[in-house]
């Protein structure tokens, strides 16, 4: 009987044992398994939990010898309110077979229940980006990076394509905890406007009409050029009937992406009132979705601008809205390009509003080098011209900069006037070009679709005053010029003259003698000059003087350098008017 009965003790025993053996040793699945990478992959998959519980993970990264960031790695971010809940870090790494660069994770961590997004980016380590590097290991990071660099193009690919083998990331659940689900098709899903994954030199609009007021969710992420201080991959909305914009992207609305310092995005809900409403949409031409040049934020799949309705039923009051607006062109002086100079006049009957647009390049010494004005040609007065602080971020280069406004001028005869330097322009970019690169230039539109373009006059040259005696205008280098004038009886002219001078000295400039003697009655010295704007170069000289009756010739030579169009540094004011002119008072 005491046999029996141990035996059954040690039945009960064992089998207690098994069980518990068996809770322990549980079985988990396979749920993420990333691995096979190419140079520059960013790769995603979705992950449910039914319940909380622990998942498994291992990954290996790499990074570079002396940085604190990595430029292979995996994080994870909650699919709701779109913040990472892990992110693989060298501090909780360990070497991975020897390697100096690659990075060994193995852990579990507790996730609520709910939809995750997984990530792996397989960056480049010889894309540095806005990596930090640590300063005391700056020499030796420098080192290493020349002796990379110096590596031909074979023995690079090497290197890294050895690395990308080794990459991986993989999450194991216990069995029936999760399941896995599509990430990029439920974004997209619900979306009014979907400008996501972006690449290079990307422009888009869309159009959506708002039945009732309403709120929307955007969601945005771009590029912010710290250096610049600008954003060059960006969004922002229009009302498209006052094509006033309603929301952009800006530096103070957005926070920190992740991965790369210069990524930025929002989240975040806007009031709009019922009506038509243009979304936009613009990169330049490097780190975008299709190739990331430093790490790509925590959310790429959001790397744009996406909106949504906050309450899912509205989205039966959003419909689509095609945007045809459009004024018709009284002016159009655009395409430009280097060392130009064009011009146009106009006449207005009556006093008038108009809407210009005007795209031209900020440049040295804080002055435009690609820009427009308009005089008055009546008075000579200069009514309007595009300056730092009537323009904004034409996108692109941060020097790329546009006016967009109404400007209502008084009834009289204008002349349109744009002009630019020997570098950035259309079709020859040397750096980024603006969003709108065929409007380089100047545009004025008559306002209000019935707007008769037909009822503005044009002219290429603006008349000629009758007191205009001299005119020895856009003066070009190495110009020796003279023109005649008759004086019937003694008179009082008015002198205007641009010219270059230095140190005492001109080098461009005029003077006045008389034809029957030869003496010089007048003759634009430094001393009377004063500065003409732009460079301290220029000067102009604008006076009055009394000359008896006779014959006399004007005179205006220049040297091999700065002068119409082709000024070697900061243009003047009214470029087009170096030389002299004369007129009767």
């Amino acid at each position: 009987m005491k046999l029996i009965l141990a035996a059954i003790i040690l039945f009960i025993l064992f089998t207690l044992l098994f069980v518990i053996g068996a809770t322990t040793l549980r079985a988990d699945d396979i749920i993420i398994d990333m691995r096979n990478f190419q140079e520059g992959d960013l790769l995603v998959d979705g992950l449910e939990l039914k319940s909380t519980g622990r998942i498994s993970l291992y990954a290996v990264g790499a990074e570079l010898k002396h940085s604190d960031d990595m430029y292979a790695y995996c994080w994870i971010i909650n699919s709701d309110n779109r913040e990472p809940v892990w992110v693989l870090n060298e501090q909780e790494t360990r070497r991975f077979k020897g390697s100096s660069s690659l990075r060994e994770y193995e852990d579990e961590i507790s996730l609520a229940a709910g939809k995750y997004e997984c990530y792996y980016y397989a960056g480049r380590p010889y894309l540095l980006g806005d990596i930090n590097i640590n300063i005391d290991g700056l020499g030796e990071a420098l080192d290493w990076l020349g002796e990379f660099v110096d590596k031909d193009e074979e023995e690079r690919h090497r290197y890294y394509t050895e690395d990308l083998n080794d990459l991986r990331f993989t999450i194991k659940a216990p069995t029936g905890l999760a399941i896995k689900f599509n990430p990029v098709a439920e974004i997209r899903r619900n979306s009014i406007i979907d400008f996501s994954e972006p690449g290079g030199d990307y422009s888009s609009k869309k159009g959506f009409t708002l039945k009732k007021n309403m709120t929307l969710k955007i969601m945005a992420a771009g590029e912010y050029s710290s250096s610049d201080r600008v954003f060059v991959d960006y969004g922002w909305i229009i009302d498209a009937d006052s094509r006033k914009k309603v929301w952009q992207m800006d530096k103070w609305n957005t926070s920190w992406a992740g991965g790369g310092r210069k990524n930025r995005s929002f989240n975040g809900e806007i009031e709009l009132s019922a009506g038509n409403y243009v979304a936009f949409y613009v990169t330049d031409d490097s780190h975008s979705f299709d190739d990331w040049n430093t790490q790509p934020p925590f959310d790429p799949l959001h790397y744009g601008l996406s909106i949504y309705n906050t309450n899912s039923g509205d989205r039966q009051f959003v419909t689509e809205y095609q945007d045809i607006y459009s004024e018709p062109v009284i002016i159009e002086l655009t395409r430009i390009r280097d060392n130009a100079f064009e011009s146009k006049g106009f006449t207005l009957k009556k006093e008038t509003p108009l809407h210009i647009i005007a795209i031209g390049e900020f440049g040295y010494s804080d002055e435009f080098v690609d820009y427009g004005w308009i005089e008055n040609v009546d008075d000579d007065e200069k009514v309007w011209e595009m300056t730092e602080e009537n323009t904004e971020h034409a996108g692109g280069a941060s020097k790329n900069r546009k006016f967009d406004g109404v400007v209502t001028l008084p009834a009289g005869n204008y002349m349109v006037y744009f002009i630019s330097d020997d570098s950035h322009s259309y079709h020859r970019w040397n750096s980024t070009a603006p969003i709108e690169k065929e409007m380089w230039g100047i545009t004025i539109f008559g306002i209000g679709k019935n707007f008769d373009p037909k009822s503005i006059p044009l002219f290429n040259e603006a008349p000629e005053s009758g007191s205009l005696l001299v005119n020895l205008t856009r003066v070009g280098d190495d110009e020796d010029i003279e023109q005649r004038f008759r004086l019937t009886s003694p008179q009082k002219i008015h002198i205007f003259a641009l010219g270059e001078g230095k140190d005492g000295e001109m080098y461009d400039y005029g003077w006045i003698e008389s034809a029957r003697s030869g003496e010089i009655v007048w003759e634009m010295t430094y001393r009377m000059t004063r500065h003409a704007g732009g460079s301290d170069k220029n000067r102009k000289v604008d006076t009055r003087i009394y000359l008896e009756a006779g014959e006399y010739i004007t005179h205006y030579v220049t040297d091999g350098s700065h002068s119409f169009p082709d000024f070697n540094t900061a243009k003047p004011e009214n470029p087009q008017k170096w030389g002299i002119t004369i007129a009767k008072e």
